[in-house]
């Protein structure tokens, strides 16, 4: 897995490959700076091919501390198999998917 921040406006996280149990904490690490402060950050996920529960469990993390300091999350380019896994989970719901 492979994670390119770009700071402007919105934070612009760019993630890709397999986003499974070796990477997350790897993922953890690499947002956590950005997700402790009021931000709005985008998930690019356009190079993401693979999201596994553990995953998801940073997506979460994220969701929960961006915005219960003011800020926002919005996940872009899902790849099909990876809004599967979104839609079976209930994240499709929680998350603000734009396509």
């Amino acid at each position: 897995m492979d994670v390119n921040i770009i700071k402007g406006e919105k934070i612009t996280v760019e993630i890709a490959g397999r986003l499974d149990t070796a990477a997350a904490p790897e993922f953890n690490e690499a947002i956590a700076d950005i997700i402790s402060e009021k931000n709005d950050v985008v998930f690019d996920c356009a190079e993401m091919d693979y999201i596994a529960s553990s995953g998801l469990r940073v997506f979460l993390i994220a969701h929960d501390s961006l915005t219960a300091n003011g800020g926002t999350l919005e996940v872009i380019n899902v790849q099909p198999s990876v809004q599967s896994v979104f839609d079976m989970t209930g994240f499709s719901v929680m998350l603000k998917i734009i396509s």
